[in-house]
């Protein structure tokens, strides 16, 4: 049985080479009707035409070396687009009030003053804003961008904001001048008239 599959194999292999071989020659020829025609076999007066080797392979993908580079050959790497920017150290953070503007006027006869920060990005873990009116910290340090204060006595006040990581100051606010009107009211006596 082996020695009938090897001429067998012979025949499969040099019939494949064949093959191969014919595709790259074409024939052509124009018929009575004047209509050009093109065939892989040879016809009565057709002219054989040599055709490119269209079993190219795909050039070899390029590939970076991954060698140490040596200091004289060191080279700034070039950022890929699905490169994503570290998450060690995180953006400086910057910090704006918003509302109230410096030396604005506010009436309420609740005493209530709105604070809104704007900031450059999300604050990190571990970090945390603090408020300070007239130089002092007012309530607990928070998360938000946003304060309502209450019942402030009426005059000039000073705000400013400090942000914190793990109690080192990371940005603060300019402090700014606000004046708080609110309505007073003055005791009547019984006995005027």
């Amino acid at each position: 049985m082996k020695v009938q599959l090897l001429p067998s194999l012979y025949a499969i292999s040099s019939l494949l080479v064949t093959s191969a071989s014919l595709a790259k020659v074409a024939y052509t020829w124009v018929d009575k009707e004047g209509v050009v025609h093109f065939s892989d076999t040879p016809n009565q007066g057709a002219k054989a035409i040599s055709l490119p080797n269209l079993e190219s392979t795909s050039p070899a993908p390029r590939v970076e070396s991954t060698k140490s580079l040596t200091p004289q050959a060191k080279t700034t790497p070039v950022p890929q687009a699905d490169d994503k920017p570290k998450a060690d150290k995180p953006l400086a953070l910057s910090l704006a009030m918003l509302i109230p503007q410096h030396d604005e006027t506010i009436r309420s006869n609740q005493g209530i003053i709105n604070i809104q920060l704007e900031a450059n990005r999300k604050l990190g873990i571990g970090e945390q804003l603090q408020l300070f009116l007239d130089g002092k910290p007012y309530g607990a340090p928070q998360r938000r961008l946003t304060w309502q204060l209450n019942n402030i006595d009426r005059g000039t006040h000073t705000l400013a904001v400090q942000a914190k990581r793990s109690g080192k100051l990371i940005a603060s606010t300019s402090p700014i001048t606000v004046h708080l009107h609110r309505a007073s009211i003055k005791p009547t006596s019984k006995g005027a008239k």
